[in-house]
């Protein structure tokens, strides 16, 4: 019976993946274990390729601020297209296609001059952001009106799993073919391979029964009143969503201040080698897939409320734990801590914010929502890179966990966990 179940899931695997309801589960478990490869390529490469090249500190946290301003930008465009449009598969691939594409011009970045290398790795990924934010709204919409309630959590779980897995798998193995093959050869390889696993993603999004949009009329007619003064009406009714959308929104400075912090301190203050970047970036990811598993059970016990605290407050740890790392060993301590409770705030953040958001305008509330946290994501990189100038890179970590606890503060206090008490059914 074992051997059969074995066979069984082996041949779903490797199936062409029917385009029927019954295979839409296993298309989107294919279809993130390949995005996995450019996902793990990209967040653990990307920076660290642009350092390397010469990029200042400066240009690492507009490396994460521009992407979050170009989506401040656009969400809400993204979103008005995406509750427009009918047909969600057209939308979906081409702005898939586009957003794969920027790990192919990268790994041709090392054509160009010299002193435009790094600065063309930050323009490249900005510019991939704009088709990203499309992409990931129509994505989200469409996986709501795919995946029951009941069965979100378990399959966001699973699909993170294989994320991690995949990732886990390549960073290590990029990793150490970094060391072996010359600079910056090594890396126009990596991320040129992970261009080509990513198209394969694309092919089984277009294998996914995508259902028919609940609205297709233009915004201004889903809502009572004219345009966006319909809109801001229904809005204001809209208690939970509101409430959830401000907690987060003040603990997301704290999440998003240190992050360009991470790859300086790896790179230019403890100078590790790209092997081990890779190492710590493995077993973030091996951790992830663990803690996927173990969050995921306790979403289905004691709720998302449980779930999303416990991911939030834990977080508050990792910047002070690296800050407090001299060596690799500790960071990878830290690593490991970070992959298992990272997945408790991603778990429960995502299926609140659909629980929160209305359906028939879910497309526009996330893209609201999206605006409002990448506001943070544009300023928060540059006040860590501003700290890191003013008062050391370790300090700046230092004062990134205490805002983290802040936040923490600010959201329980906001929304406490009796406002999800009720989606335990759903979780």
């Amino acid at each position: 019976m074992a051997l059969a179940r074995v066979r069984s899931a082996t041949g779903r695997w490797f199936a062409r993946g029917e385009v029927s309801t019954g295979w839409n589960y296993w298309n989107l478990y294919r279809e993130i274990a390949w995005y996995g490869i450019l996902s793990g390529v990209t967040q653990t490469f990307t920076t660290v390729f642009a350092i390397r090249l010469g990029a200042s500190n400066w240009l690492v946290g507009l490396l994460t601020s521009l992407p979050a301003l170009a989506n401040v930008l656009f969400q809400l465009p993204a979103a008005r297209l995406v509750e427009r449009e009918s047909n969600r598969r057209r939308v979906l691939l081409l702005s898939g296609l586009l957003m794969r594409s920027p790990a192919l011009f990268i790994a041709l970045v090392p054509l160009l001059a010299l002193e435009f290398q790094a600065s063309a790795v930050v323009y490249i990924t900005v510019l991939g952001t704009i088709p990203a934010a499309l992409s990931n709204i129509a994505f989200t919409a469409m996986l709501a009106d795919m995946v029951a309630p009941q069965h979100r959590a378990r399959v966001v779980s699973i699909r993170n799993i294989m994320l991690s897995a995949a990732s886990t798998s390549v960073v290590l193995s990029a990793g150490q073919l970094l060391q072996v093959l010359p600079f910056p050869l090594g890396y126009q390889w990596i991320f040129f391979l992970a261009f080509l696993a990513s198209l394969v993603s694309l092919y089984y999004v277009s294998r996914l029964e995508i259902p028919d949009a609940p609205s297709a009329l233009p915004l201004a007619a889903q809502h009572k009143g004219s345009g966006l003064v319909g809109f801001f009406r229904d809005f204001r009714k809209q208690e939970n969503y509101l409430r959830y959308m401000l907690a987060s929104f003040l603990c997301h400075w704290g999440l998003h201040f240190p992050v360009p912090l991470y790859s300086i301190y790896r790179v230019k203050v403890l100078g590790l080698a790209d092997g081990w970047i890779g190492a710590l970036a493995m077993a973030e990811s091996g951790a992830t897939i663990i803690g996927y598993y173990i969050w995921g059970r306790v979403a289905h016990r004691r709720g998302l409320g449980a779930v999303l605290w416990s991911g939030l407050l834990l977080l508050c740890l990792h910047p002070t734990g690296m800050a407090l790392s001299t060596g690799p060993w500790p960071l990878f301590l830290v690593s490991c801590v970070s992959g298992l409770v990272g997945p408790a705030f991603n778990l429960g953040s995502f299926n609140a914010l659909l629980e929160v958001a209305p359906r028939d305008s879910r497309a526009t509330y996330v893209a609201v929502f999206n605006t409002a946290m990448n506001i943070t994501g544009v300023i928060g990189p540059l006040l860590g890179t501003a700290a890191a100038a003013a008062v050391g890179v370790r300090q700046a970590l230092l004062v990134a966990g205490g805002l983290r606890l802040l936040g923490f503060v600010a959201f329980v206090s906001l929304f406490g966990m009796h406002r999800l008490a009720s989606q335990r059914e759903h979780a």
